[in-house]
């Protein structure tokens, strides 16, 4: 249980550097986070409106319509412009909670992924590194992948190296550090 702790806590390091890393500095997931020069004018304008926080997608039909009416309304959209709006009507520069959170779901992804090695019949390296590839991979085609088809997120990139190469780390390191027989 020592050595499942001890690499859950490295994990949980190697997790949240490389997600700091990926997010912060040197920034590979900023083409999701442009700067516009228009941003208060906007701002100010969905604060006029009053609608309420939330993710709202621009460009679909209202959901009131017929199914005829809404089809109709789709067609005449088509080759118009779209957006994707996640409102929140207050900003908060506080790191503490979800930096706290971060690290102890980091902590838990490394805990889990451990006890899967310690289930392999055959914890050779390269299991262990291609189940670690494969858990890294299956989360990116099911959240941001799966995502990116519909709303054309332009960080994808950042998303595909996030499911590569902190998760074979962490295969080479639990490799490392788990009992050739469980």
């Amino acid at each position: 249980m020592k050595k499942h702790l001890l690499f859950s806590a490295i994990g949980a390091i190697v997790i949240f550097g490389w997600l700091f890393l990926s997010n912060a500095m040197p920034n590979f997931h900023k083409a999701a986070s442009v700067y516009t020069p228009a941003q208060n004018e906007i701002l100010q304008k969905l604060q006029d409106l009053g609608i309420e926080e939330g993710m709202y997608f621009l460009g679909q039909p209202d959901p009131s319509l017929s199914s005829a009416e809404q089809e109709a309304s789709m067609k005449s959209m088509e080759g118009k412009p779209w957006a994707v709006v996640n409102f929140h009507k207050t900003n908060s520069m506080s790191m503490a909670m979800p930096m706290i959170r971060g690290i102890l779901v980091a902590f838990v992804i490394a805990f889990l992924l451990f006890w899967i090695f310690l289930q392999q019949k055959d914890p050779s390296l390269k299991n262990r590194l291609m189940i670690s590839l494969a858990i890294g991979m299956i989360g990116f085609f099911f959240v941001p992948y799966s995502s990116f088809i519909w709303y054309k997120e332009p960080d994808i990139f950042a998303y595909f190296a996030d499911a590569i190469f902190p998760w074979l780390i962490l295969g080479f390191i639990g490799h490392k550090m788990a009992p050739a027989k469980a």
